[in-house]
C-alpha cells in the first residue's frame, strides 16, 4: 500500500467519523445534563436550587412591586433588582460549568481519537 493510498484511507475514515459525530444531535437538555457528569455534581444541584429559589423570589418581589403602594415600591423594586442580578449570576455560573464539562469531554474524546490513530 502506497503512502497516497494510506492517506486517502485515513481521510475517508476521518470523514466518516465526522459524519457520525454530526448526526449526534444534542439538544439543550442533553447539553445541560453534561453539567451533572462531573465529580462536583452536588455543586450543580445547589446551583439549580439557588436558581429556582431566586426565580420564585423574583416573581414574588415583582408581584409585590406592582401591587405595593407608591411609598413601598422603592423597597420592592430594589429587592427585585438584587434578586434579578443574583439569578443572572447563578445562571451564568451554571452555563459556565456546563460548558467547562462539555469542553473537557470533547478534549478527552479528541485525545482518545489521537491515541487510537497512532
Amino acid at each position: 500500500m502506497s503512502i497516497d493510498d494510506k492517506i486517502k484511507k485515513d481521510l475517508a475514515e476521518q470523514a466518516q467519523e465526522l459524519d457520525q459525530m454530526m448526526q449526534e444531535k444534542e439538544g439543550l437538555g442533553d447539553y445541560l445534563k453534561t453539567g451533572f457528569r462531573s465529580g462536583m455534581k452536588w455543586v450543580m444541584v445547589i446551583g439549580y436550587i439557588y436558581a429556582i429559589v431566586f426565580t420564585v423570589l423574583m416573581f414574588t418581589f415583582g408581584y409585590q412591586f406592582f401591587n405595593a403602594e407608591p411609598q413601598r415600591q422603592i423597597f420592592w423594586g430594589v429587592l427585585l433588582i438584587l434578586v434579578f442580578n443574583g439569578l443572572i449570576a447563578v445562571k451564568l455560573w451554571i452555563f459556565i460549568e456546563t460548558n467547562r464539562n462539555h469542553t473537557s469531554k470533547e478534549i478527552r474524546r479528541l485525545e482518545l481519537r489521537l491515541r487510537s490513530s497512532n
